[in-house]
């Protein structure tokens, strides 16, 4: 593949917006609607990897492109480009709604969290509020992420009616699950059970909300290592360090609602995802009807981390 703009199928290509692991991601134009488009392009080696890569992947997308939430990306068609005369290469790709003026969580947590400078709790809730809605929609139409990381929880800057940095729009479903993919799936927010090699059940998409919660609270990732393989062991072996000794104003009940989203237990974590965005919010407000003699609601308790992280 290259970054000269050609047409696949009824869609023009104009743009390279991105590469990875899996292939590379066009902005496009569907030249019969005229609607812009994101086309992910799979690496044709995928193909070469698994004899079954074209049933399995047509098969897996027809439950992907079904999925209708206003906080999913919309997958509008999974397909295979056959070789013609401008390509020898038969390519799978997947071709979404292109977010106009979007940017990443990843990018949001670098600008804030991890600086120090922690979003208002409230702003926490209500992110992952919306994001828990919407990995619980999926679990109820049988879709397991398997893969949820803040590079795939992009943030629509154009519509920031319920969050300032932006709606969030879960994507990349399925990725993860695609034959000669397996080195696909983060280690940073992996869970216990798919390091032992098990399949991802919803309860592994809970615990890596959880890293995540962690991680937009304390500014740091719980586990670190120098390579992927020892992270993957401090998952299945190490328990995290408790968030609020590393942000001594989180609150206690806060912090236990993240330890017991990251149990290495799956049956110990949280059913759903809304359950623990519920006692997220339960835990705030909790904490903001006992707060310290002499502090407001408002300061650090309702907020507890409106300022930068204390020195370590």
């Amino acid at each position: 593949m290259n970054a000269t703009p050609r047409r696949l199928g009824k869609y023009e290509l104009q743009e390279l917006l991105g590469y990875g692991s899996t292939g590379e991601v066009w902005k496009g134009v569907d030249r019969q609607s005229r609607q812009d488009v994101a086309v992910k392009m799979l690496h044709p080696d995928l193909l070469q990897n698994d004899p079954n890569f074209i049933t399995f992947f047509m098969k897996e997308w027809q439950g992907i492109t079904a999925l209708h939430h206003p906080n999913i990306v919309q997958v509008r068609e999974a397909n295979i480009s056959r070789p013609s005369e401008s390509s020898n290469e038969t390519t799978p790709y997947i071709v979404m709604d292109y977010i106009e003026g979007q940017t990443t969580l990843v990018k949001s947590i670098q600008r804030t969290s991890h600086m120090g400078m922690f979003p208002p709790v409230a702003e926490i809730v209500n992110l992952f509020t919306r994001v828990g809605a919407t990995v619980d929609y999926a679990h109820e139409q049988g879709i397991v992420h398997n893969n949820i990381k803040p590079s795939n929880i992009l943030l629509d800057i154009k519509n920031t009616t319920h969050l300032p940095a932006g709606e969030p729009m879960l994507t990349d479903f399925g990725i993860a699950h695609l034959p000669g993919n397996n080195n696909n799936v983060s280690t940073l927010y992996i869970s216990p059970e798919q390091v032992k090699g098990e399949e991802a059940n919803p309860r592994s998409d809970i615990y890596a909300l959880g890293v995540i919660l962690y991680e937009v609270c304390t500014g740091v990732l719980p586990f670190q290592g120098e390579s992927s393989m020892a992270i993957m062991m401090h998952h299945l072996n190490t328990l995290p360090t408790s968030p609020m000794l590393i942000n001594p104003n989180i609150p206690l009940p806060l912090s236990e609602v993240i330890l017991r989203a990251m149990a290495k237990d799956p049956k110990t974590r949280f059913a759903t995802a809304t359950l623990l965005a519920g006692q997220t919010n339960n835990r705030r407000e909790h904490s903001s009807h006992n707060c310290p003699p002499g502090i407001e609601p408002e300061n650090t308790c309702t907020h507890p981390w409106n300022h930068r992280r204390s020195a370590r």
